[in-house]
């Protein structure tokens, strides 16, 4: 459970960063 929710953590933060790229 630790690991996915790193995991999802992870993705969060790549996708946030994304869309801050396209703002």
């Amino acid at each position: 459970t630790m690991g996915m929710a790193v995991m999802l953590d992870e993705i969060i933060n790549y996708v946030q960063s994304l869309q801050n790229q396209v703002e």
